[in-house]
């Protein structure tokens, strides 16, 4: 276990779920490995187990509980796998050795980690209303493959679910501004046709289940008119099924520019399946600007379609239900911050860093849909964010698999918070030496580069943004505070010198390698500064 993890905010979450059972506390500070292992596998495994049921979650229900947790443990070691499978540095595997230790798990699954999935991971739409991108784009995520289901040489199948997100996160359909002109770049027919016929040999029921794409895609005035569906006028006037249909004729097409990652696109079958698990999803995923405007100003109420709805997200260390209780457990010796802005701030922290996430896994598929965006934000991408190096004009390679880019890296232990704290400012070289000050820079990098209302939130105050990634990515100790408003203004005050120095090298021409290597730091910070 990291030493972040043993500061996270998550032990107090579970402290708040064992108020009343002594035996639930003895757990959490006795079994903190243990735990802290163990539950980004229990969330995977409910997600599992959704798709082992195809069914829609809006809880999971007491009496089934005993269900889910049977379902873990038997299928541990291919949670296991289909979790960290293209992780570089893997967790240990939970070992099921004895009976001892497996009534242990079961224990701490039952009592603990289901009964927190429940209090912080579900939902209703009103209270995640903006969040349509980051759910659709995360979700592709954590549905990617299904474990119930093995193709003959053992490999895991993809979910059927997953081509229909990845078509969602594809043509940006949270955003029907421009959604057409999306659908028409992505979906070139002449590509299509190509792809169809080049690659792994479609197997015979695959062509049958595909006839109909294939006529729509020979036929030029049909498929101009399928493409019209995603007009805004036409778009308009469906209804949700309407919506569900036209996206599911389109996931169709997709699968051809998958085929090679997917054993069977016969999965989507008729799409009953795929409507009724996300039936609850959808007014969120396809149908949101019903309900917000362009801005997130809500201008309907979701009335009886305001169902809770299981988060892609685990929550485990970035948690604004769990910090909002938190911070006021620490009274006046806390810096002082708003309830709205920790839920602004956690849900930018997770928009961002979900971008770069589906960037990069949707580059792994259709690399040239994704170059084309890359090369107009080239300096964005691949000077700052660093995702990305041009290996020839307009075409990019990528630095890391989606697989092991974790907001984890951004997560600053308390040795670190104070040593910056106690730190005594002398030149700008030391920014580099200082974990902190670079995962601060990051953090800021990321969320003032990928989430558009970073600045705006934050008042263009570089203070107010610093604050609260600290509040966000600082430890949370049990026991004594640390985010006081001393220490916080204690580090802006260096920070602001880091940025003042970093701007003065920027125009030394002898400095310019060492500019370079602050930017990915310091370069949005200081616009921020200068705004």
């Amino acid at each position: 276990m990291n030493i972040f993890e043993k500061e996270s905010v998550f032990w107090y979450g579970l402290h708040l779920i064992a108020v009343d059972e002594p035996h639930l506390k003895y757990q959490i500070t006795t079994q903190k490995e243990l735990i802290s292992r163990l539950y980004p596998l229990v969330f995977c495994g409910v997600i599992q187990y959704k798709l082992y049921r195809g069914i829609k979650i809006e809880e999971i229900p007491l009496e089934e509980t005993n269900d889910y947790v049977n379902y873990i443990i038997e299928n541990m070691d291919d949670i296991y796998r289909v979790k960290y499978r293209f992780v570089s540095n893997k967790p240990k595997k939970i070992q099921l050795k004895d009976e001892e230790e497996i009534e242990l798990i079961q224990d701490i699954i039952s009592g603990l980690l289901i009964p927190y999935i429940n209090k912080y991971c579900f939902h209703k739409l009103d209270t995640i209303a903006n969040m349509s991108e980051a759910f659709i784009g995360e979700s592709i995520i954590n549905y990617e493959y299904d474990i119930n289901h093995k193709s003959d040489d053992g490999k895991l199948k993809t979910s059927m679910l997953y081509p229909f997100l990845f078509t969602l996160n594809l043509i940006k359909v949270f955003d029907k501004q421009g959604l057409y002109h999306r659908v028409l770049k992505y979906y070139q027919k002449d590509d299509l046709v190509r792809k169809y016929k080049n690659g792994r040999e479609w197997k015979q029921k695959e062509i049958e289940y595909l006839q109909e794409t294939i006529e729509l895609l020979e036929n030029d005035e049909e498929w101009s008119m399928f493409l019209s569906n995603f007009s805004v006028s036409k778009w308009d006037l469906f209804d949700i099924k309407e919506r569900f249909k036209a996206l599911l004729q389109l996931t169709k097409v997709t699968t051809i520019l998958m085929k090679d990652e997917i054993t069977a696109v016969t999965m989507l079958s008729d799409g009953e399946e795929i409507f009724e698990m996300l039936e609850n999803n959808l007014p969120l995923y396809i149908d949101i600007d019903r309900y917000i405007d362009e801005n997130g100003k809500q201008i309907k109420p979701f009335d009886k379609c305001n169902k809770s709805i299981l988060a892609p997200f685990a929550l485990k260390n970035i948690n604004r239900f769990i910090l909002k209780p938190y911070i006021e457990s620490k009274g006046e010796r806390h810096c002082v911050v708003e309830s709205q802005k920790i839920d602004d701030y956690c849900q930018i922290v997770l928009k961002a860093t979900t971008k770069i996430k589906t960037l990069l896994l949707t580059h792994e598929y259709l690399p040239k849909v994704i170059d084309s965006v890359i090369n107009v934000k080239k300096k964005m991408f691949c000077e700052i964010l660093e995702l990305f190096v041009e290996i020839k004009d307009g075409k990019f390679k990528r630095n890391l698999d989606f697989k092991n880019f974790s907001e984890e890296t951004l997560f600053i232990t308390e040795e670190e918070y104070l040593e910056i704290v106690n730190y005594e400012f002398k030149e700008l070289e030391d920014f580099l030496v200082k974990p902190a000050f670079k995962k601060i820079g990051r953090a800021m990098t990321v969320c003032l580069a990928l989430e558009p209302k970073t600045a705006r939130i934050s008042n263009y105050s570089l203070k107010e943004l610093l604050m609260y990634l600290l509040v966000i990515f600082g430890p949370h100790p049990l026991d004594h505070t640390i985010q006081t408003q001393e220490s916080v203004d204690n580090i802006h005050a260096k920070l602001v010198k880091f940025c003042k120095l970093y701007e003065e090298v920027k125009e030394k021409t002898t400095k310019k390698e060492f500019a370079n290597e602050l930017q990915v730091y310091l370069e949005l910070p200081l616009k921020l500064l200068n705004w």
